[in-house]
This record gives C-alpha cells, structure tokens and sequence, in this order.
C-alpha cells in the first residue's frame, strides 16, 4: 500500500452536488459494483441492492483502510476531488426534461385526454446544473496504484450528467507520492481537510482547517443510511 495522487484530465469540468466533488473511494466502489453486477448476468444471476434495513458488505477496494475510530467506523485512506485551477464561481448550465406521453400511454391503465406541462407531478421540468470549470481535478490515497490505475482506466467520465457530456475525463494519471499515509488519505494538496472523517482523526492536529462537523456518510456505499456518522466535513472554498 503506497500513498499516491489520482490526476484526472477534463475536457471542460465536472457538475457535482454542493458542497464538495466525487471521493475517490465512492468512483472506485462504484465501478467495482458495476463490474460485479455485469459478471453476475452474465453467469444468469441479479445482484439486487441492500435495502434499507440490510448492512451493505463492503467491497475490497484497492485502498488502505484507517481504523483510527474503531469498530465499524473505519473508512478508507482516500479524500474527495479537489479543482486544481478551479474558478470562484461554478459555471451554470441547464438541463430540461418532459414525460413521454406514449411511455405513459403504455404503462397506464388509463391516461387522461390531455397531461399538463404546467403543473403536477408531470410538468416539463428546467433546471439548474452548477459546473466546476477546472482542467484537472486531484485526489490523494493510499493503496495498490496499479489496481487503482485498471480500475480507473475503463471510467470515461465523472459527476452529474456523464450521459449529456459532463464531466468527460480525457485522461488519468495515477503517480507515488512521497508524503505520509495518514495525509494522503485526509488531506487536500493545500492541507485542508479533503474528506469526511470522524473526529478522532483530527486529534492532535488542531491547525487542520475543515468545513465544520455534521452527519455524513463515512465510506461508500453513500447514499445507505448504515453508514451515515457524525463526521468533520471537508474543507471547501465557498
């Protein structure tokens, strides 16, 4: 396990959920999870998602772990994406979406005569979309770079909206980098705080500037509330 840097080269820039960009250790589960659902259909197997109740097992990412919290609040040595030559302010794009009426027809036991694009549940929709312009984004670890370098490899885009063309990545670098695992695995390149990390990985060191503590998730996958923990949050520029 070698502490490294993950450089991703972007055509324009990445749309991401405020307030902070895509971790390294969810990019990695993500495309590990595909890879598995694929293999499973292919040997005529479904790999369903743990449902709310269940415990999500995880996956064996080429990460190193830190276990400096104990027990099941562990998470792994890799921190959130960071803009190398980020603007002040994000680039706002929109995207516009409606129902397709003959899906509905088809679905429907019964459509009413006409289905308003105005209001209720089926309104045509505008919205916003914040965009990070930068060309490279950059995120740290600590880990087995050529397993992350394979896996990185097959991933042609990053964020929100990959299929209408965000985020497109050009290339990827994957490097050694001579600093010490404990920062590579929480720390922005500016020293800032670079991913949600429990408490006690700041003991010591009061000079780490963060983004304050709130609940988040703590290792992938995410979005499941079996992972959720009160955590510092990453330190963000605005």
């Amino acid at each position: 396990m070698t502490p490294f840097e993950v450089r991703a080269h972007l055509a324009t820039g990445l749309a991401h959920a405020a307030p902070w960009a895509t971790s390294l250790d969810g990019l990695l589960a993500s495309e590990m999870w595909e890879d598995e659902k694929a293999a499973a259909r292919d040997r005529g197997n479904y790999l369903e998602a743990a449902g709310p109740d269940e415990v999500p097992a995880d996956l064996d990412l080429p990460l190193a772990r830190c276990t400096l919290a104990g027990g099941d609040d562990w998470h792994w040595y890799a921190t959130c994406a960071y803009p190398e030559d980020g603007t002040d302010a994000p680039e706002i794009h929109h995207w516009s979406g409606r129902p397709d009426h003959r899906a509905l027809e088809q679905l429907a036991r019964y459509r009413p005569s006409v289905i308003s694009d105005r209001q209720g549940r089926y309104r045509a929709r505008q919205m916003p979309l914040l965009l990070t312009s930068t060309r490279t984004v950059l995120w740290r670890g600590v880990g087995d770079i050529d397993r992350v370098s394979t896996t990185l490899a097959s991933i042609d885009a990053i964020g929100k909206k990959r299929s209408q063309g965000e985020g497109h990545v050009l290339r990827w670098e994957v490097q050694p980098v001579d600093i010490d695992a404990w920062s590579a695995g929480h720390l922005h390149p500016n020293g800032h705080l670079g991913r949600l990390s429990p408490r006690i990985c700041l003991q010591g060191r009061p000079t780490v500037e963060t983004g304050g503590v709130g609940r988040g998730a703590i290792r992938p996958p995410h979005m499941h509330r079996s992972r959720m923990r009160e955590v510092c949050m990453p330190w963000t520029p605005h």
